[in-house]
């Protein structure tokens, strides 16, 4: 330092650091003063609050540093008289569900466990209680469990507007208002001449007397409503009123009364008199009969000093008799008219009425019995059958009947004339070579390896029932493992049905060893069909594996059928 500044030129620099200072510029004139004073030591204190009690530990030098921590104060009995839920763990404050449970408990309606935590629906045990769990957990009445709130609604008819206004409680009750409905437009094409006013409908006298006017003779006042006799104003008329208000014609002061005859197509009327007090009008009427009625015969009726008649001499010429009837004209006695022909055994009886004597016996025939009575009718004569033939025939009799009547016993009988038809057929399924492993149910080894017996409707006959029979035989080449347990099966199937499974073959040892084998096995099926029936049977081979498995190598299916007319 005092060389760098002995030389010229040198240029120093000397910066004052903490708690240092310097003074001068370095020169011999002006040296650099460097100078320091003991800084006053830092104070630092620990200040508390409720819920934070703050430590200062240390001296505040390199050496020995303040250290300053803080702990969260927990209140140990809370103001409230619970128990604190905030805990201290070496990780610090927690707070978990188990310290927050205990501060929930249930109600009215409600369930809680304070070991879970879980809040639920309590439903009441009250007898009548329809409320339950729903499929999806929530509250469920079922429908008419409880009652629907009260609906209201206004209905209105052609007459009466209906307003329902209000909620329905007891603040705000329902408030039903009904309204006559005046028509604007009455169908007549009219005015409506009910009114409606403050205090309800009303029709006066002013409303109806617009309905009605005067026609001839008549005099009508709209305004007032009284209908008076309208006097004619032509010259002569005669009619005035009386002093009692009526209507009055003086006595002569109009023309005479004039009197007329009208005849009509069944009265004549005559009118004789002048009308006056000594000779009054009189008016006879007389019944007018047609000479020549318009159906060209007699007029029945007669006229008599007593009036019209007509007796039985005049109706009895009306009637005669037709076929199979007698008729007296004199008499009037209408009889029954047995026919004269030969072999007629019509007649009468005791009691006067038509007798048809009773037929003399039958004569039974070949193949008939009974009288032909109605206790014993005419029928015929079978032999006894197992069965009736409704069951089995459907054919024309007359075309297709066999019946014949044997000559010694009287017994109709037919030729047991049946349709038998068989079939056989092999085949041979090609499934590859399938391991079937255990599942311990009935499985299809193949659903497109099946074999079929049908019988098409009215293919051997047209109208009588069948017996059809078909059987399979299956003969499978089978291998299994050691310990296998299983059973060979065919799944049958009938007119396209369910499928339903028949064990045939089967290995039940559990410690058996493994094998290969051919085995043989058949199961039928048989129907009685009525006529114009199909039937159907197909059959699949299957297999039931309980444990290892079993491959199969082949499975061939004979098939034999055999269908015969009832």
């Amino acid at each position: 330092m005092a060389k760098c500044c002995t030389t010229p030129g040198c240029r120093c620099v000397v910066q004052a650091g903490p708690g240092v200072t310097v003074d001068g510029n370095g020169t011999t004139g002006t040296p650099y003063v460097v100078s320091s004073q003991t800084a006053e030591p830092t104070v630092l204190q620990a200040a508390d609050t409720p819920t934070v009690d703050t430590t200062v530990a240390g001296t505040g030098t390199a050496g020995d540093p303040f250290v300053v921590s803080a702990a969260v104060i927990l209140d140990p009995a809370p103001p409230g008289g619970g128990d604190q839920l905030l805990q201290e763990g070496p990780d610090g404050l927690f707070l978990e569900c188990e310290q927050v449970r205990g501060c929930f408990s249930a109600g009215d309606g409600a369930d809680y466990d304070p070991a879970t935590g879980v809040v639920s629906a309590r439903l009441s045990t009250d007898a009548g209680n329809t409320a339950v769990f729903g499929t999806d957990g929530g509250l469920l009445v079922p429908p008419g469990g409880t009652a629907e709130p009260t609906a209201v609604e206004g209905g209105d008819s052609t007459t009466v507007s209906t307003e329902v206004t209000g909620t329905g409680g007891t603040a705000d009750p329902y408030v039903v208002t009904s309204s006559v409905i005046l028509d604007p437009a009455p169908p007549g094409g009219g005015d409506q001449l009910l009114q409606e006013g403050q205090d309800g409908l009303y029709l006066e006298c002013e409303q109806v007397r617009g309905c009605f006017s005067a026609g001839d003779g008549a005099g009508y006042d709209e305004a007032t409503g009284v209908i008076t006799a309208r006097p004619s104003t032509d010259a002569g008329n005669s009619l005035e009123y009386g002093t009692d208000g009526g209507l009055l014609v003086p006595p002569g002061g109009g023309d005479p009364t004039a009197v007329e005859g009208g005849d009509s197509d069944t009265v004549a009327t005559e009118v004789t008199g002048t009308g006056t007090a000594a000779d009054p009008y009189v008016v006879t009427s007389s019944v007018i009969l047609d000479p020549a009625p318009p159906g060209g015969g007699d007029q029945l009726l007669q006229t008599g000093p007593d009036g019209l008649y007509l007796e039985c001499e005049q109706v009895r010429g009306c009637i005669s008799a037709g076929d199979g009837a007698g008729y007296d004209e004199a008499t009037g006695v209408i009889t029954a008219r047995p026919s004269t022909d030969a072999g007629n055994t019509l007649e009468y009886g005791t009691d006067g009425g038509l007798l048809v004597p009773g037929a003399a016996e039958l004569e039974v025939g070949c193949g008939l019995q009974g009288a032909g009575t109605a206790a014993s009718p005419l029928a015929a004569f079978p032999v006894a059958g197992e069965q009736p033939w409704a069951d089995d025939w459907d054919c024309d009799a007359a075309a297709n009947s066999t019946l014949k009547c044997d000559p010694d016993t009287g017994a109709l009988w037919t030729p047991p004339e049946h349709t038998t038809a068989a079939f056989t057929i092999q085949q041979l399924h090609p499934m590859g070579t399938p391991v079937m492993p255990a599942t311990g149910n009935v499985v299809i080894i193949d659903g497109t390896a099946w074999a079929e017996g049908a019988y098409d409707a009215d293919s051997l006959t047209a109208c009588r029932g069948m017996t059809f029979s078909a059987e399979f035989t299956g003969h499978a080449e089978i291998e299994w493992t050691a310990g296998a347990i299983f059973d060979l099966a065919y799944a049958i199937q009938i007119d396209g049905g369910p499928l339903a499974s028949r064990l045939m073959y089967s290995e039940l040892t559990p410690s058996g060893p493994a094998g290969h084998r051919r085995a043989s096995f058949s199961t039928a099926q048989a129907a009685v069909l009525p006529p114009h029936t199909g039937y159907v049977v197909r059959v699949y081979p299957a297999i039931r594996v309980m444990t290892g498995s079993v491959t199969i190598h082949q499975w061939i299916t004979d098939t034999h059928l055999i269908a015969m007319t009832r």
